[in-house]
């Protein structure tokens, strides 16, 4: 059994109905909370008013703001000028990655001097000091895991080149992760697309990569047979609740993964690409490259390395797509299914290609430059990896 260090939020609560719970967590910690929520997820679900109301019956002071973006360099330094000198008791985020990276964040910073541009990896020379306000991260999508991790992404300029870099410490992770299916039923089907391959492609990389470990894999495993069981009935009919079970399920496994184990080449590909190109949606980048981040690398592994470990685990996601129980003797049956399921995935959720969006083949050669593949289960030579960007543009 492989050794593994694992860091996961203080409270994890998950189930239907338990967003009526959130008072309770909120007064552990004090009666006077910084409120921010999404544009419109949280109103769409119709909790957004009982909320309020619940806030209010027990006497919990809040201020509210709207994060209608993803969370920015200047967006968390004025939010942190605005409240460092304030009480704030805690920091409640519902909604999707970019409300919760933005609670995250200001959680830390509220607690530290300075940009938040100073700590982010890559960009700043400063390192967290792990102080934070108490932070309680509520998803109404499912897809980030970002419930569930220890970083928060930020954008930004570097002089004229924009960037995604992540802010990240172990004590970043969230206090509370309450996770309500319920409130994820309203998501449009582009968003429920968008955010379920976002969460599948965290619990694929995490599985395959070079830093997994025996706690993550098993972990993985449970939430990629969710995932390949539910991911489509979700997105074709956003009310069917035991769906959404499922797949917000995965999702806070698949960020408990990526906070423990490592990601490959499809999130090496998309923070960069997401970097570039401003509001080009993560999990939009992530659906376009995951297929062909996945032909590439069985195909490295069938040719050069058939006793790679993640041959077994690309196999064994074949097995769950079948719904077929596992054989070593049926490998290429289930390399099969997984390249060819993730294709008819393109057609049956409208994933987007690169070329969709303001991306241009001329522009292949920055994003290669800069792309990473750390703990890809195989070495990509340049060739392979510009064909996964042939594969997805």
């Amino acid at each position: 059994m492989s050794g593994f260090n694992l860091v996961v939020p203080s409270k994890i609560i998950f189930g239907e109905g338990k967003i009526h719970t959130l008072n309770k967590y909120i007064l552990e910690y004090g009666d006077n909370i910084l409120f921010l929520c999404g544009k419109t997820s949280l109103k769409a679900s119709g909790m957004y008013d009982k909320i309020i109301e619940n806030f209010e019956s027990d006497n919990i002071s809040y201020e509210i703001h709207s994060i209608k973006e993803e969370p920015s360099v200047e967006i968390i330094d004025n939010l942190a000028s605005e409240y460092r000198n304030k009480r704030v008791d805690a920091i409640v985020s519902i909604g999707g990655g970019s409300v919760i990276d933005t609670g995250k964040a200001l959680s830390s910073m509220l607690k530290e001097d300075g940009s938040i541009k100073d700590f982010l990896e890559g960009v700043g020379t400063r390192t967290p000091s792990g102080k934070k306000v108490p932070f309680i991260a509520v998803p109404t999508t499912s897809g980030t895991g970002s419930e569930a991790t220890k970083n928060a992404v930020i954008k930004g300029m570097d002089g004229e080149v924009r960037f995604k870099k992540s802010i990240r410490h172990d004590n970043l992770m969230p206090d509370v992760a309450l996770v309500d299916p319920v409130l994820t039923l309203n998501c449009p089907k582009n968003v429920t697309m968008q955010s379920g391959i976002d969460a599948f492609c965290q619990l694929l990389e995490a599985y395959i990569c070079t830093n997994s470990n025996t706690f993550t894999d098993m972990l993985a495993e449970k939430g990629l047979k969710r995932m390949c069981e539910s991911l489509l009935s979700a997105y074709n009919n956003g009310e069917d609740l035991d769906a959404r079970n499922d797949v917000a399920y995965a999702s806070l496994l698949s960020g408990i993964c990526m906070a423990n184990a490592e990601l490959t080449t499809i999130h090496g590909f998309a923070g960069v690409i997401g970097g570039f190109y401003d509001n080009i949606p993560h999990g939009a980048i992530c659906a376009s490259l995951l297929h062909g981040a996945t032909v590439v690398n069985i195909q490295k592994i069938k040719d050069f390395e058939p006793n790679n470990p993640a041959a077994y685990k690309y196999a064994k996601i074949g097995a769950f797509l079948m719904d077929a129980n596992y054989s070593p003797d049926r490998h290429e049956v289930f390399f099969r299914a997984v390249v060819d399921t993730l294709k008819s995935w393109n057609e049956e959720m409208n994933i987007p290609r690169l070329s969709d969006f303001s991306i241009e083949e001329d522009d292949f050669w920055k994003i290669l430059e800069e792309a990473k593949q750390r703990y890809n289960p195989v070495k990509l030579s340049n060739s392979e990896m510009e064909k996964i960007l042939e594969y997805s543009y």
